[in-house]
């Protein structure tokens, strides 16, 4: 069986038991054995990387796996020898995403953790941190695959793919998760169906469906699986004719564009409730999942794990790590350079796509060109991210500001600029690339 050693950058996350699970899960197929992994996180994280540690350690030895876990807080160290190394980390950690969430509801849009203002204030603080590690992977162990499972995934991975040489590509569960929706609601093993995935992280588009190589997208479409798929993505009915006629299957987070009065409505009436953001309700849910990781008698994931969100995530990394150790071809939806693979957008740019991985790593598989109804958004969004990288890397107030009044969701120079402010200033301890923050004008 062939051996790898994983490193895991934010190994202290409450996601990572998920990850273990499918690693336990790999070793017993046959695939492929963790020998050694090594949790890091930063030194403020160390009690809860400690936790962790102790708490998949519990779950290895239940399982009888033979591995070797070690946690750092130094980053180099916990590198060294790595054949993989997947970045989960969030800069800030949840007060910096409740901030996200919290300011652009003030002037009207909606506060989310990976698209609009949130998600640009989360990818100015991110995108430097992650070109660390990735050098740092070059520096230690420069044969290793970075899999980045960082938020917002399809930008962050875009700067890495720019400007480092690491060996990169996104992960996201999204694509996945309707993948497996699909499976469930037609009764069928997910193992037999394939998509056709085209578009951006967190704007994708599912453009073909096959059960055992026979399309079914029309089957699909015209069945009551639609209508009921678009009420729990809460677009609404009223949509599906017009989705229907454009033959793609959207993911969830077109609520944020299609549905935008909607989920501002419902964000306040959570807020307005006492419920507050999904920040505020993850803090809760991560404070309850702690106590169990630290209980001696826990050594399996448990349920409360699935309220955290991200489910299936552990099955995109390790798919596509088994596909690459094995050499043995395997297709996934992943974020990757789309050197065309995606029409109507630059080949330099970072693509959510149906890809096929082998030993070699992950090849975008060409797409038709997507439906003019969407493609539009589709391209205004890749502006706002193609922006957004260099704003972050160059610490340019003015590509800031027009990176936020090109999102689809702002699109106002006022609204752009005070959210602008308000971002700089919450997260000052976080930029200190961005040495002036007048906008000009304003």
């Amino acid at each position: 069986m062939k051996t790898i050693r994983l490193a895991v950058v934010g190994g202290g996350s409450s996601y990572t038991p998920e990850l273990i699970d499918g690693l336990i899960k790999r070793w017993q197929n046959g695939e492929f054995l963790t020998e050694h992994l090594a949790l890091i996180d930063i030194p403020q994280g160390k009690r809860r990387l400690e936790t962790i540690a102790g708490f998949v350690q519990r779950m290895m030895q239940s399982a009888g796996m033979p591995c070797k876990v070690t946690s750092w807080t130094e980053l180099a160290p916990g590198l060294e020898g790595a054949d993989f190394v997947i970045s989960q980390i969030r800069v800030g950690g949840m007060k910096a995403r409740q901030a996200d969430e919290h300011i652009p509801i003030k002037y009207g849009i909606v506060g989310q953790e990976t698209t609009g203002p949130g998600g640009f204030a989360c990818a100015l603080r991110t995108i430097p941190a992650a070109l660390d590690i990735a050098r740092q992977v070059e520096a230690v162990c420069p044969d290793a695959w970075l899999l980045n499972f960082t938020n917002p995934s399809g930008i962050v991975t875009e700067a890495l793919i720019k400007y480092t040489k690491a060996k990169v590509f996104g992960l996201c569960n999204v694509p996945i998760g309707i993948k497996m929706g699909i499976a469930q609601a037609l009764g069928v093993e997910h193992q037999r169906l394939s998509v056709d995935v085209s578009g951006l992280n967190h704007l994708s588009f599912v453009t073909g469906l096959y059960l055992d190589g026979t399309d079914i997208m029309e089957r699909v479409m015209n069945s009551p699986l639609l209508g009921a798929y678009f009420d729990r993505i809460k677009i609404g009915r009223d949509l599906a004719f017009f989705v229907n006629e454009l033959s793609v299957i959207p993911g969830s987070y077109l609520y944020y564009y299609w549905s935008r009065q909607k989920a501002i409505r419902d964000q306040l009436e959570d807020i307005s409730s006492g419920k507050g953001t999904r920040a505020d309700q993850v803090m809760k849910i991560e404070a309850d999942l702690f106590k169990l990781y630290a209980d001696q008698s826990v050594h399996t994931l448990p349920p409360e794990l699935k309220q955290r969100g991200g489910a299936y995530y552990s099955d995109v990394a390790l798919n596509s790590i088994s596909a690459i150790v094995r050499n043995v071809p395997h297709t996934e939806v992943l974020n990757v350079e789309n050197l065309g693979a995606v029409p109507g957008l630059p080949e330099d740019v970072v693509v959510e796509v149906t890809t096929v991985v082998d030993g070699s790593g992950p090849k975008p598989v060409a797409q038709k060109q997507l439906p003019v109804g969407i493609l539009g958004l589709v391209q205004k969004v890749k502006c706002y991210e193609q922006l957004t990288v260099e704003a972050a890397v160059e610490g340019d107030v003015v590509k800031a500001f027009s990176a936020l009044i090109n999102h689809p969701l702002v699109q106002d120079g006022e609204t752009a600029a005070n959210l602008l402010k308000d971002i700089l200033e919450a997260n000052s301890e976080f930029l200190p690339q961005f040495k002036a923050t007048e906008i000009p004008g304003f």
